[in-house]
């Protein structure tokens, strides 16, 4: 199962609304999407293979777009490693969706050494 896959599986009974970003997405393509919120939670997850320009403009977007979309919307993000596990980016993805009480946040998932 792809973490993609994963991660639909695990929100499908939460009001969440995962963004995929990925490699040959723009970051205006992906901040436009998130600014259109479907759901309580608007949940951005990063592909390993975005470039590392685009990830730091994503992950600097996160803070002011909280601050946009409150108090109707969250937002938080996920920055996914290389070579994590499917499982652990899914657990993430629905800590956040369910952390009713929280928005800006940023997690990072790594790869088991």
């Amino acid at each position: 199962m792809t973490w993609e896959s994963a991660v639909r599986d695990i929100l499908a009974d939460v009001d969440a609304a995962p963004v995929f970003a990925r490699p040959d997405a723009t970051v205006e393509e992906i901040v436009r999407r998130l600014r259109q919120p479907a759901a309580a939670i608007m949940l951005l997850l990063i592909d390993p293979l975005v470039p590392a320009v685009d990830r730091a403009m994503l992950l600097a977007a996160i803070g002011p777009l909280a601050t946009e979309l409150a108090p109707g919307t969250r937002i938080a993000a996920i920055d996914i490693a290389s070579g994590a596990a499917s499982a652990d980016i899914a657990a993430a993805a629905h800590f956040l969706a369910k952390a009713q009480s929280t928005t800006g946040q940023v997690l990072r998932v790594e790869a088991e050494s």
